[in-house]
């Protein structure tokens, strides 16, 4: 599976496809598959592309709504701030999909990941609402994308 991502991956990105780079890429790919052959996190984030390609559009989506959320707030003369550090627990176990909660809470305006230790995310929020929704929605999406149950670790 990680060879054919990877040969993908090249032959998307080069752009050509005569028979010298199509022998570069596989020889490549095939490098990159065989030095990776114990490593279980790559195999898994491989598998993750697919899915991943339906997350993108969807956090872009949310990146929106908390932009006007956020203009909103900014906006409103009363300037109804309630901000909030956090500590959730991250619904995913793999250090990938950590990092990919954790980033994808940052990207996120409004929130903003401070920590991520032992399956934990300390989390700055302008206001207690945005903290309810990453914890269920972006947790479950996050999880659905690296093949896991959404449980916490």
């Amino acid at each position: 599976m990680l060879f054919v991502v990877c040969f993908a991956l090249w032959l998307l990105l080069s752009g050509h496809w005569d028979a010298v780079h199509l022998g570069l890429g596989a020889a490549a790919a095939a490098l990159v598959a065989w030095l990776n052959r114990g490593e279980e996190d790559v195999s898994r984030a491989a598998r993750a592309l697919p899915r991943l390609a339906w997350y993108v559009p969807w956090l872009l989506g949310q990146i929106v709504r908390a932009n006007l959320a956020v203009v909103r707030i900014v906006l409103d003369p009363r300037l109804p701030i309630d901000p909030v550090v956090v500590r959730v627990r991250a619904p995913v176990r793999q250090a990938l999909a950590v990092a990919t909660l954790a980033n994808s809470i940052t990207l996120t305006p409004g929130t903003i990941t401070l920590d991520a230790e032992d399956g934990e995310l300390t989390v700055h929020a302008l206001t207690p609402d945005g903290v309810a929704e990453l914890e269920s929605a972006v947790g479950r999406r996050v999880a659905r994308v690296f093949g896991e149950d959404g449980s916490a670790a």
